[in-house]
């Protein structure tokens, strides 16, 4: 069959199409699914955030996996190739959690990890069936998994990164060591998706990836991981291996990573330059309402002074209008930020995720106000907040993000430089592009979910 894979971008407000021309790492989902893709199949793919969808091609099947915003697109594009007569698979972490409604815009839906489903969805569409909602029966071992070709990666611009030294310092090399996540926070897509379940894979398939990343010139890897160090043992014997390489990489972390010193130091010799953190909130009683309990606000200013120590920078991410959340959170909000010397924010509104506890607690309060998937990014006012007005809530988000990005507070948060000089220097112009941005823009939209 000859099949093609999308990777949808999402809408705008005005309803156009969000595009750009350089994006700082890649997606592997595409390529790693074309890996999947048994002997005998003809596969394509394309990541509409640069490239345009081709919406008059002539496959036999439509592969779609979307998530947040960009479920709105996924199922306008699956809509519109069935209407044509071509079959149409949905995948993804949305999906899965929203399965039987996916599958209303679709002839397949792969409800989980595909290595397992994706071959036996294929052979029964050769064969003119499907089951409908394809879900494995267990966890894979992540044990050999098939390989991808990293120069085919969707949003790679494979002749710049060879040609430009300032593409190679900006463009960040996708690789996945762990899946999951053990933790409960209720908000939280992830947990709920793998059911507080969590893997790794051998250390040595993770150092092949590296090691053919290097070969090619690339030394700044993305762990793609949402929690990469909830094996702290495997996670330290990963970050051994990885010193001899010499390479540069960031990921999401826990603040625990702060709380084991062993962790924290080979992660830092082992080339970690950045950490996004979900600190969520200052408040413990908002982490509480949410069972993210275990972060310990009352330890965030040790935690990321032992972090900044390590030369390493922190993004911090940030949830204002959870339930513990009053106006004057936004002003104690902001004021830690800067004073704990923070490197980059990234600030969210409360989105109760299709498929989580939070959505079915907030549904049940009525306190859902938005209904239109295409706003599900995070940066809207998707429900009602316990202790002040919507309206309050989203004139805080726009208050603690400007606050952070003032060149003054950009000065306070970044100068002196600590760690490199030129990470810092990474960051310094990364916020001045986000001070740029607050200022030619009415609103400040979060990322991508």
């Amino acid at each position: 069959m000859r099949i093609h894979l999308i990777s949808p971008t999402h809408y705008n407000a005005d309803g156009s199409l969000h595009k750009t021309t350089r994006y700082w790492t890649s997606g592997l989902t595409l390529p790693y699914l074309k890996a999947l893709t048994p002997p005998g199949h003809e596969v394509s793919m394309v990541d509409e955030l640069f490239y345009d969808v081709d919406l008059n091609g002539t496959w036999d099947v439509v592969g779609i996996t979307a998530m947040g915003p960009q479920i709105t697109r996924a199922y306008d594009l699956a809509d519109h190739f069935r209407r044509r007569g071509i079959r149409v698979v949905l995948g993804g972490t949305w999906v899965t959690l929203t399965a039987e409604e996916s599958l209303k815009h679709a002839d397949a839906v792969v409800a989980g990890e595909a290595e397992q489903v994706w071959p036996q969805l294929l052979a029964d569409f050769c064969e003119g069936r499907s089951r409908g909602i394809y879900r494995a029966a267990a966890w894979h071992d992540l044990q050999g998994l098939p390989r991808i070709d990293y120069t085919t990666l969707p949003l790679l611009k494979y002749d710049a990164f060879k040609a430009s030294w300032l593409y190679r310092m900006y463009f960040h090399w996708p690789v996945v060591f762990s899946r999951g996540c053990p933790h409960p926070c209720e908000y939280c897509a992830v947990q709920t998706y793998y059911r507080r379940s969590f893997r790794t894979r051998p250390v040595d398939d993770v150092l092949e990836d590296l090691r053919t990343i290097k070969a090619l010139g690339a030394n700044r890897i993305l762990f793609l991981d949402d929690n990469p160090i909830a094996h702290p043992e495997a996670a330290k014997e990963l970050f051994r291996a990885m010193i001899p390489l010499r390479l540069k990489w960031a990921s999401q972390s826990t603040i625990n990573i702060a709380r084991d010193p062993e962790l924290l130091d080979l992660a830092a010799r082992s080339g970690c330059v950045s950490l996004s953190i979900g600190l969520e909130s200052i408040n413990e009683d908002s982490l509480e309402s949410v069972r993210k309990g275990f972060n310990l606000p009352r330890r965030f200013s040790g935690d990321l002074a032992a972090i900044r120590a390590k030369g390493i920078q922190v993004i911090a991410l940030l949830m204002v209008g959870l339930d513990g959340d009053s106006t004057d959170t936004f002003r104690r909000s902001l004021e830690f930020l800067i004073d704990n010397k923070v490197s980059f924010l990234k600030l969210f509104t409360p989105c109760p995720y299709p498929g989580t506890k939070y959505y079915d607690d907030m549904a049940q309060a009525g306190r859902i106000t938005v209904q239109d998937w295409g706003r599900y990014d995070y940066g809207s006012p998707l429900i009602r907040p316990a202790q002040m007005t919507t309206d309050e809530m989203m004139a805080g988000f726009k208050y603690v993000y400007e606050g952070f990005y003032t060149t003054r507070a950009i000065a306070k948060r970044l100068l002196p430089p600590g760690g490199s000089y030129v990470e810092t220097l990474a960051y310094l112009v990364a916020n001045l592009k986000v001070n740029r941005y607050l200022r030619s823009h009415e609103n400040a939209w979060a990322t991508i979910s």
